[in-house]
């Protein structure tokens, strides 16, 4: 079901229709999204009564390009169960519906669907929104979600305002493709690695066979200095913070000895695509998002023959995943009805769809662990699969954020093609990585 790009012409999913996320084949708990588990789990945050007869037309903006049919059974469809006398809009991201084409026409959405570090641009926009009288009116109880997920949402105000409430909280995996690994004779890998093994490891699966060329593993330097909790912007000075961690560093060198296994050069395919579509990359760290993914090809007649462990962990840091993150839900600040759209938001941080996230896959924003006990169920991918990095890693802390991460984000990540081609030293990438930044930076400020 695809929804139209243009705002006035968008297709509301609320329609007749019963398209279901294919990860959620097969069901054996129970599809119904206030149905109760053998042992039924505790309070959410979120666990008052709700106006069911409440009346509003709504809508939702997403830029996380996850399917329709997630949209559709995980919010849309529970909150018109919920509501049915409530409409909620799906309007993707696209050209024309741009947040800020959005903030001119004032038709911005009632509702934003995202994760903090994609948020900036929404706050230089004004359109995040203090809920904290509404979360005292409706008596959320914030020491019930998820902490570390609360604690990267209050880093995007300014004043301690909470401008968003998790919905789902991720987890992070090395996935691995069994059949490379039996082509070369090699042993999975396991538990409690480090990046420093993994990579070893990676050498042996990094070959040609056949004129097919296979890769042991690909990763990223955001991805390290996420692991890491790194800030890219010192907020003092507003300056790039490139030179004054040792971790930037670091993540080039520890991606630099990926990138210089022989065979590892060419990687004109994106991870995703290497691992899932042409299965020619053994391992590949990445949020959950990979068992669903894995689910479609499944649902499409196609075998993939796969497990997960551990993030591999910094020597300094075992049991460390990847940063922290979560997928959340803002009232906007642009939104007509803000009391109707936060009842929408605390119904889809209660049980009932609490607990369907938690059955396909997703860890609950609840602190209630109760709920996690049932991970997974619906999804027939996940059965026999090693769930030790669901639930025995512990993600990075969210390190500082910054409306100019992204600029010196992205001349960190340019300049280390010169440190893989040999043209340029660490020390000198990074400083002329570190000046551009700043230019820019100072750019940004006069507009």
């Amino acid at each position: 079901m695809a929804v139209t790009a243009g705002w006035r012409g968008k297709v509301s999913l609320i329609v007749s229709g019963s398209l279901l996320l294919a990860a959620a084949t097969g069901c054996t708990g129970g599809s119904g999204n206030t149905g109760q588990p053998a042992a039924s789990p505790g309070e959410t945050a979120a666990s008052g009564k709700f106006d069911t007869n409440l009346t509003a037309n709504l809508s939702m903006y997403v830029d996380i390009s996850l399917p329709d049919e997630w949209y559709k059974k995980f919010i849309i469809d529970p909150v018109m169960k919920k509501f049915p006398n409530v409409k909620l809009e799906l309007v993707r991201r696209a050209k024309g519906v741009t947040p800020s084409e959005l903030v001119v026409a004032d038709a911005f959405p009632d509702i934003l669907y995202n994760s903090p570090p994609r948020l900036n641009e929404y706050k230089e926009l004004g359109l995040l929104y203090d809920m904290s009288e509404l979360i005292k009116k409706y008596n959320v109880d914030l020491s019930k979600l998820n902490q570390p997920a609360m604690e990267t949402i209050k880093q995007l105000a300014d004043k301690g305002q909470i401008v968003g409430l998790p919905f789902w909280v991720n987890w992070s995996a090395l996935y691995y493709n069994k059949d490379i690994f039996d082509k070369f004779g090699e042993p999975y890998p396991k538990d409690g690695m480090t990046w420093e093994e993994t990579i070893e490891l990676s050498k042996r699966l990094t070959k040609t066979d056949n004129g097919t060329s296979y890769r042991g593993l690909d990763h990223s330097l955001n991805g390290f200095a996420g692991q890491m909790s790194l800030g890219f912007v010192d907020a003092a000075t507003e300056k790039p913070a490139l030179l004054q961690a040792e971790g930037f560093k670091r993540s080039y060198e520890l991606l630099l000895s990926l990138y210089k296994i022989p065979g590892n050069q060419d990687r004109k395919t994106a991870p995703k695509d290497a691992f899932l579509k042409e299965k020619t990359l053994a391992m590949w760290p990445m949020y959950a998002d990979v068992p669903s993914w894995i689910a479609e090809l499944e649902a499409k007649g196609e075998k993939f023959n796969w497990d997960m462990v551990q993030i591999p962990a910094l020597k300094e840091a075992p049991g460390v995943s990847l940063a922290v993150d979560s997928h959340n839900l803002h009232v906007t600040s642009s939104s007509k009805n803000k009391e109707a759209a936060f009842q929408v938001i605390m119904y889809l941080l209660s049980e009932g769809p609490q607990l369907e996230l938690v059955k396909n896959g997703f860890l609950t924003s609840s602190t209630d662990q109760e709920i996690n006990k049932h991970f997974g169920e619906a999804m027939p991918t996940l059965k026999g699969k090693n769930l030790k990095p669901v639930f025995n890693s512990t993600p990075a802390p969210k390190g500082p954020m910054h409306k100019f991460d992204s600029i010196v984000s992205s001349e960190y990540n340019k300049a280390f093609a010169g440190v893989e081609n040999g043209s340029k030293d660490i020390n000198s990438a990074l400083r002329e990585a570190s000046e551009l930044a700043e230019k820019r930076i100072e750019e940004a400020k006069k507009k």
